[in-house]
């Protein structure tokens, strides 16, 4: 009998024995650098695997742990609240998850379960678009885009109680008959010269809608055959909790036709950390989780082999984050991309929203630009719809605010993140800061903190350049280091070249003048934006041959 095998048929409480015992054996090396720099100070971990509870210590020449038992004062407890997904983790299964926390800060895992399904009529339109003209839609809506994974989780109601017999068929014709306000200027506004065509089965209840600007029809019972887009919820529970609009904490995605899906996220994991400032992402410093998380089992995406290509860099200024004196590298290429923009979309910052940045404003955020950020819906407290003008301004606030951009394709953003098809023609931007950064975060415990989630690197056609004849190993560029890609050999700093990602941070920190910025190739700016365009196209399809 294989391993996975056995797994499968073991029960509930071996599998809480198994998964304490592994996190608690995992091979750790105190001498390892990675553990030096994650655990400067002693760190506390209560465990409790739905009821089997155990602990560990990491100090920072030591590491100690024992089941059975509970430390009185922990710096994070975590606790699993799934057996399915623990005997999955332990099979090594992939379970689609997303991460969220709640507003007493806890940080939580959740599982997507699917709600809902549409399907275009046409691929003239994008889903999104379409149901934030639906009112039953905005709740669901608003946990689009990724802020999700940072802004507090909606707080879950009570369990609902069960269907009884016609409840469903009367939820479905009261949200039929209350879908339109002919008076309200919303309303107007978002059919203004439209009419749109919905088709719902729900639970095998079948109806439709056609919005118009002044005029409103339904029925129950039936769909039609032209219909702009078919929704279906299958799951009874789902649908009841849906359209008695209930506060409930959802996500997006996309089938394997593209059409837009929506999740409802359901937690399997729990963390409660001492220090609010805490992440999930401090969950990389501890070794069993490093392994889990960085190393995740192929998707259902990867097995299929997507061969859309990532690619992103940070353009170098220059200069350390927080001195914004050389402005015109950063500014010259997102000023090439914004002027051959068909669409630009520019939100406020997630990052700083979830760590309440006090160095930077939030909304000094993301960029986004092709003609696939038209089918974004945008929560107006979060994001619009730009100008070149507006969104020239707020590249150069950003740039003179002291954060260094970062710019490139990256599907799982898009498609992941905002439920957004990306066809080629969705380039994203964003602006970071050493504090806030979700990159310099992830690196600072050994994982990736490239746009494409590979190992990084400078841009190429330049280097970051050590003498080694001033460097007396002082290690303060080891300390300015955000990223973790530093340390000091025999006296001497090392530089993993293939990770640097060449912010510039260390250069005005050597005392001795030994770091610098070496241009290779004077053409690689330009080669930088030819590798962008090779996989994003910016421009506006419908004028183009």
């Amino acid at each position: 009998m294989s391993t996975n095998e056995e797994v499968s048929k073991l029960p509930a409480n071996e599998l809480k024995k198994i998964l304490l015992k592994k996190i608690l054996e995992t091979e750790v090396d105190p001498s390892e650098e990675v553990y030096k720099k994650s655990f400067e100070v002693t760190y506390k971990v209560n465990l409790d695997i739905d009821g089997v509870k155990g602990y560990q210590i990491f100090e920072p020449t030591k590491y100690t742990y024992k089941s059975g038992e509970q430390l009185e004062d922990p710096d994070v407890v975590i606790i699993f609240k799934d057996m399915d997904y623990v005997r999955g983790m332990l099979q090594g299964e992939y379970i689609p998850t997303e991460w969220g926390r709640d507003s007493r800060n806890y940080r939580h895992m959740n599982k997507k379960d699917l709600m809902i399904t549409t399907k275009m009529g046409s691929d003239e339109r994008n889903a999104q678009v379409l149901l934030a003209k639906i009112p039953i839609f905005h709740q669901p809506l608003l946990n689009f885009g990724t802020s999700r994974l940072t802004l507090p989780l909606r707080d879950e109601p009570e369990p609902i109680s069960p269907l009884k017999e016609g409840e469903l068929e009367s939820l479905i014709k009261k949200m039929l008959s209350e879908s339109a306000n002919l008076t309200d200027e919303k309303y107007k506004k978002d059919f203004q010269g439209l009419v749109m065509k919905v088709n719902w089965d729900i639970s095998g209840n079948l109806a439709y809608q056609i919005f118009e600007e002044n005029n409103y029809n339904y029925e129950f019972g039936k769909n039609i055959e032209d219909a702009d887009i078919n929704i279906v919820i299958e799951n009874p529970d789902y649908a009841k909790r849906f359209l008695l609009d209930l506060p409930t904490n959802y996500a997006p995605g996309l089938d394997d036709e593209q059409n837009l899906i929506i999740y409802i996220k359901i937690p399997l994991l729990s963390l409660y950390f001492k220090n609010p400032e805490e992440s999930r992402l401090s969950l990389v410093r501890i070794p069993f989780f490093r392994v889990i998380l960085i190393n995740q089992p192929p998707t259902p995406m990867d097995e299929k082999k997507d061969d859309r290509e990532n690619y992103g860099h940070y353009i170098p200024v220059n200069l350390p984050m927080g001195d914004f004196e050389n402005t015109v590298v950063p500014y010259k290429v997102l000023e090439y991309f914004i002027n051959k923009s068909s669409n630009i979309v520019l939100r406020t910052c997630p990052c700083r929203e979830r760590w309440e940045c006090k160095d930077h404003d939030i909304s000094l955020g993301c960029i986004f630009m092709g003609d696939d950020t038209k089918n974004m819906a945008l929560d107006p407290d979060e994001g619009y719809h730009a100008t070149k003008e507006q969104a020239l301004e707020h590249v150069r606030k950003a740039i003179e605010n002291g954060l260094v951009p970062l710019l490139g394709r990256n599907v799982g953003e898009a498609e992941n993140g905002h439920g957004v098809r990306d066809t080629g023609r969705f380039l994203s931007g964003c602006f970071c800061c050493e504090c806030c950064c979700i990159g310099v975060k992830y690196a600072a415990y050994g994982g990736a903190s490239a746009m494409g989630g590979e190992g990084g690197g400078s841009m190429e056609g330049w280097k970051v350049k050590v003498d080694y004849e001033k460097c007396v190993g002082c290690g303060e560029c080891v300390e300015a280091c955000p990223y973790n890609f530093r340390k000091v050999v025999d006296d001497k700093i090392a530089i993993d070249p293939d990770k640097c990602v060449g912010c510039g941070r260390c250069v005005n920190v050597c005392p001795n003048d030994a770091i610098s910025l070496d241009i290779e190739d004077p053409e690689y700016i330009e080669k930088f934006i030819a590798k962008v365009e090779s996989i994003v196209d910016v421009e506006d399809q419908t004028t183009k041959t």
